[in-house]
């Protein structure tokens, strides 16, 4: 009898549906059930999150064919001998342990696929000094662990991580791309095209027979700040180190970057700092985080702090510890009991990192969120008389002057417009007064000094005068949409003005308080107000410097003299030992970099004057290249890329002069950066070592150790602290809780 047509069908769909195999479900088993998406990782990274680590699993693969099995064992095999084979590699080209300096460095050169040589013609392992500083760094090295931020892998552990990854990235083609196209910096990559093949060629010469790499290892930092997160809740006052040493990090720090960016009444401050040591005496957090913010920034601008002995040099790697406390205590604060002490301690830690060179893609993210806060918190506009005192009202306006400051600096920096542009503020700039012409009892502020005194607040005064010339022009620059596109006389009129705010810059005596042994620094204030505006006429003429018409010229020599006044003052500040107060702004490298773009614009044999100066210019750019170094050597967790590019640079502009050929510009240069790796390694090991003798010795090391309440919640703090951080003030409320006050919030809103 034959089947109906029918059941043949439903016979076979059966069979086929029997056939085919179950999808096999890739998500873990906790995440599926939650619907939530599953990086497939074990355990993946939301069941970490959420504290079930241990119940991530995953559904059993289906069995497979047996070709498929075998052709996976054989790929595994494959794969383990080539990783035998780069170990031995590794272990061959890595000195041994005990070992004499001359053994370990013949191991070194029996490893190296080439030989490289230096100026003089010798190999680089025949220099004494290098060989040794090699064979130490070794030594040193196999004795950290490979995820500390102080050794990245990249820089120290060649193990087969790095294999394959080594090279380093050219910056026009990395993302983000509105961090890498429109950084001032990354635009030279672009503007010199010869400038990173030139770097890369140079690594692969001579920095990879060495072990030696300039790319960043993201992996060490990553499991460094996973095993921050893992840890228990941080309390603040288990970081400070102990009195004598804390109060030379602090006076460091009142004397010196304090006169540019006002951020505490220093009066006010060293009295509460008095009573914050005193035995058996509650202390409010908020105080604890001011301060290991301020010695965060100490330990990197300090002005004497070459000798390894140093109290900032000790405690220099002690930063990446104290700056992610202050953050994770600012992220516990709630904004609705936001004071004015939250708003320092966020303006000293975003300077801790400028000055440590951290987390560079998040500054202008950073200061663009604080102006946010700022503006919601009413710090924009000004008190009444009715609804605050003098004190404070000086006081809100020299935070509100820093926050500014800050990200219009970013502005430039990154090429990005800011929210300044659309804000309309009525903020009067700060009184050119010292901090001890008032206090917070005053009834009164007193009259300003004159302009041509010099006091702790004259770079704010001064900076505010040309504070809505440098905005607007950041404006045309960089919100198009705002504003039509700058034509060239627009520039000219442009210059005329910043020209004029230039020379209306006091000349204040600093001989006197050199004489005087002063804390004041008027060169530092008068050179970075003179910063500030040549970095507008750089930004202004830099569109123009490409261009083939007669303006071309004129862009080339007012950005040819600018650039070169800026590295002539950064000398001078060297010379005066307050270089380093600097390191919050990008100048030096922007102008050096500007200076020999400009030169190689220039033809070869060209009588300009460009040309005609161009022996004394690379004499000052080298001048300046220590001052560099300098920066990097005082930094705990930094990259050697400024080094690496401003000294590529210079070795290009040798070339394009006649007085260097491609190889020997080559072997200069790495020459330089090979000696300030090994520098670095050495520096970063002794700060370690000083940091793990820290640890080591735990609470003992604090003085006075009393239970606060880390929240800073209202009502914690302590009724005998003095009314700077205390609720009861003199005049009846607090200066620093914008919510303490009945129609406040009423009266900044009718402005």
């Amino acid at each position: 009898m034959a089947e109906k047509p029918g059941a043949m069908r439903s016979d076979s769909l059966t069979a086929e549906k029997k056939a085919r195999k179950r999808r096999v479900r890739l998500s873990c088993i906790e995440c599926r059930k939650k619907k939530l998406s599953c990086d497939r990782s074990l355990p993946c990274q939301r069941c970490v999150r959420t504290g079930r680590s241990a119940h991530c699993s995953f559904e059993a693969v289906a069995e497979q064919p047996l070709q498929t099995i075998l052709q996976r064992d054989q790929q595994i095999q494959d794969l383990q001998s080539e990783v035998a084979k780069l170990k031995t590699l590794l272990s061959e080209t890595r000195p041994a342990h005990g070992g004499d300096d001359t053994t370990e460095a013949s191991q070194l050169n029996d490893a190296r696929p080439r030989q490289p040589t230096l100026l003089d013609g010798t190999a680089i392992d025949a220099n004494p000094n290098t060989s040794k500083r090699v064979a130490e760094t070794s030594r040193r090295v196999d004795n950290t662990q490979p995820s500390s931020p102080l050794f990245p892998r990249s820089h120290l552990d060649q193990d087969s991580t790095n294999v394959g990854n080594t090279d380093p990235l050219d910056p026009r083609g990395r993302s983000p791309p509105g961090y890498y196209s429109r950084h001032t910096l990354f635009q030279f990559f672009s503007e010199i095209p010869e400038l990173f093949p030139f770097i890369r060629e140079t690594a692969d010469e001579w920095f990879k027979p060495l072990g030696v790499y300039i790319t960043k290892d993201k992996t060490a930092r990553k499991n460094y700040d996973a095993k921050i997160a893992t840890q228990e809740e941080v309390v603040l006052e288990n970081f400070l180190p102990p009195k004598s040493d804390t109060d030379a990090l602090v006076s460091s720090y009142l004397d010196g970057l304090e006169q540019l960016h006002r951020i505490v009444h220093i009066p006010t401050f060293r009295r509460e700092y008095t009573n914050f040591w005193e035995p058996e005496r509650s202390r409010n957090p908020a105080m604890t985080a001011l301060i290991l913010a301020m010695i965060s920034i100490s330990t990197c601008t300090a002005t004497h702090s070459a000798d390894a002995t140093s109290i900032p040099t000790r405690y220099r790697t002690m930063c990446l510890r104290w700056i992610p406390a202050c953050e994770e205590w600012l992220r516990q604060q709630s904004p609705k009991h936001r004071k004015l002490i939250h708003y320092q301690i966020y303006c000293l830690v975003y300077l801790a990192k400028r000055v440590t060179m951290t987390g560079k893609k998040r500054w202008w993210k950073e200061t663009s969120s604080l102006i946010q806060d700022a503006i919601i918190d009413g710090l924009h506009r000004d008190m009444s008389s009715a609804t605050s005192t003098p004190y404070m009202r000086e006081m809100k306006r020299r935070i509100w002057v820093v926050l500014r400051e800050l990200d219009l600096q970013n502005s430039f920096e990154y090429g990005l417009p800011t929210l300044l542009h659309n804000i309309d503020s009525d903020v009067a700039p700060p009184m050119n007064l010292d901090d001890d012409d008032f206090s917070e009892t005053s009834k009164e502020v007193p009259m300003a000094k004159q302009s041509t005194v010099y006091t702790f607040t004259s770079y704010q005064v001064h900076s505010s005068r040309s504070w809505l010339l440098r905005l607007e022009i950041s404006q045309r620059l960089f919100s198009a949409r705002l504003s039509e596109p700058l034509s060239y006389d627009e520039v000219l009129k442009y210059t005329h003005k910043i020209t004029q705010e230039i020379e209306s810059i006091p000349c204040w005596n600093t001989e006197d308080t050199a004489e005087q042994d002063s804390p004041k620094l008027p060169a530092l204030a008068h050179a970075v107000l003179v910063f500030q505006l040549k970095e507008c006429i750089l930004a202004l003429y830099r569109p123009y410097l490409h261009k083939t018409d007669g303006r071309s010229w004129l862009s080339e020599t007012v950005c040819y003299h600018t650039a070169r006044d800026i590295l002539l003052l950064s000398r001078n500040l060297e010379e005066l030992g307050c270089q380093s107060l600097t390191t919050i702004r990008e100048d030096l490298l922007l102008a050096s970099l500007h200076l020999i773009r400009i030169t190689m614009l220039q033809p070869k044999g060209s009588n300009s004057l460009v040309m005609t100066e161009s022996q004394s210019m690379v004499e000052l750019l080298e001048q300046c290249l220590p001052l560099i170094e300098d920066r990097h050597l005082r930094c705990c967790y930094s990259e050697l890329w400024c080094f690496i590019t401003m000294c590529a640079a210079i070795m290009l502009l040798k070339i394009h002069l006649g007085k260097e050929s491609n190889s020997t510009a080559k072997a200069s240069c790495a020459e330089k950066f090979l000696d300030l790796h090994y520098r670095q390694i050495d520096r970063q090991t002794r700060s370690l070592s000083n940091r793990q003798s820290l640890l080591a010795l735990g609470p003992v090391y604090q003085v006075n150790e009393v239970s606060t309440d880390q929240t800073g919640a209202p009502g914690a703090q302590d009724p005998t602290m003095s009314g700077w951080l205390n609720n009861n003030y003199p005049l009846g409320f607090d200066y620093f809780d914008f919510d303490a006050v009945d129609g406040i919030w009423d009266t900044w809103e009718s402005l």
